[in-house]
């Protein structure tokens, strides 16, 4: 059996960008710690030693989980069984709840080491039996909204704030960050990583990549994930001055910074923009099934993280049938000719700020004590 200190599993790109941040901090605490874990690239350049990409579990909406049912159990089983084997000291939880609180249950009575989760489940929009689960199964929450630990300790959950890492590597950015010359202004959308979404947001994006080349001269950019490559995203794109620039660490936060305007799905992307002082709208569109399941389920005003933490409407969004090429124009059209409106949303980001600065844990440290 191979000695291992700490398994991480992280089930979507943002949750292997955010965990391969913390495990790099682990390392730099204690570099001859042995980790395995399921994830992506990230992961790997720390090196973690990968057992399968998180692709193979990452699956958005009721339907198309339940089509890929029989593949999610076996990676279940798969992954519950090496974890058991391993028997690492610490196991870590990043994001992806419907994958990992079904491990953390199976395994919890044969594991006797830590189980900690870091970029907790939202149970305070949606699936609030997760509460109870967290409570039974988790021994450490770390969470990354400012709002969350309460949340959380109330429910005799033990929770800390670690801080946002959206911010942090923001804040790391912007040190040397420079705007670069340019003569158009400039657009950047972000479709998203799953090919669901992007099959279902990105025809809609085309047409209003077309509309502000043809209109105002627009550059366009695209960012793609490495994931999936240009390939799959040029299959939906039919406007020659659309650039694809496929997605890294850098370059991603690089092409914001130097966008005059966002055209973003929800999740991360949203506190990006907001954080590098970029202004942008937030589209989504899911299938009418999966929407109709979601809007019983999900108690919230608001979908982006910006509106939902400051809680009011900072940034427009367009869903379902509100996110037509017309509204997303005109909100671009806005950004570009009223400057009060950019810069009252430019100072609310500013607020946006302030409110993640608050007391925080470090997870690294709190984690190398218990490996």
């Amino acid at each position: 059996m191979n000695k291992t200190d700490i398994f991480v599993i992280a089930g979507e790109s943002s949750g292997d960008s955010h965990s391969a941040r913390l495990i790099q901090d682990i390392l730099e605490i204690n570099k001859n710690l042995i980790i395995y874990g399921i994830g992506g690239g990230r992961l790997q350049e720390q090196g973690v030693k990968i057992l399968f990409n998180y692709s193979e579990i990452n699956y958005i909406g009721f339907a198309n989980i339940a089509r890929n049912y029989f593949h999610l159990k076996d990676r279940l089983e798969y992954t519950a069984n090496k974890i058991i084997e391993l028997s690492p000291k610490v196991l870590i939880l990043c994001d992806s709840p419907g994958f990992n609180l079904r491990i953390a249950k199976k395994i919890r009575k044969v594991y006797g080491g830590k189980i900690m989760y870091y970029i907790t489940p939202q149970v305070w929009a949606w699936h609030k039996k997760r509460i109870k689960q967290l409570k039974k199964y988790i021994d450490t929450c770390f969470t990354i909204l400012p709002f969350e630990e309460e949340i959380l300790n109330k429910e005799g959950i033990k929770a800390y704030y670690s801080g946002s890492p959206v911010l942090r590597h923001c804040e790391e950015y912007l040190e040397n960050a420079n705007k670069e010359e340019r003569k158009h202004k400039v657009v950047s959308i972000m479709p998203g990583t799953r090919k669901e979404e992007i099959t279902r947001i990105l025809p809609t994006l085309n047409e209003i990549g077309k509309i502000l080349v043809l209109k105002h001269d627009c550059e366009i950019n695209l960012i793609c994930s490495e994931n999936l490559g240009k390939e799959f995203y040029s299959k939906y794109i039919n406007c020659d001055h659309i650039k694809l620039k496929l997605w890294t660490k850098e370059s991603n936060l690089n092409t914001i910074f130097n966008s005059d305007f966002v055209i973003t799905k929800f999740g991360t992307s949203n506190l990006e923009c907001a954080f590098l002082g970029i202004p942008f709208v937030a589209v989504y569109k899911a299938s009418l099934l999966n929407y109709l399941i979601a809007k019983m389920l999900v108690n919230l005003k608001y979908l982006s993280l910006v509106n939902i933490v400051m809680k009011k409407e900072v940034v427009k969004e367009y869903i379902q049938n509100e996110f037509k090429p017309n509204n997303v124009i005109k909100e671009t059209e806005k950004i570009f000719s009223d400057i009060a409106y950019k810069n009252k949303m430019l100072s609310e980001f500013s607020m946006l700020k302030e409110r993640f600065d608050k007391e925080k844990i470090n997870p690294a440290e709190y984690i190398c004590k218990e490996v």
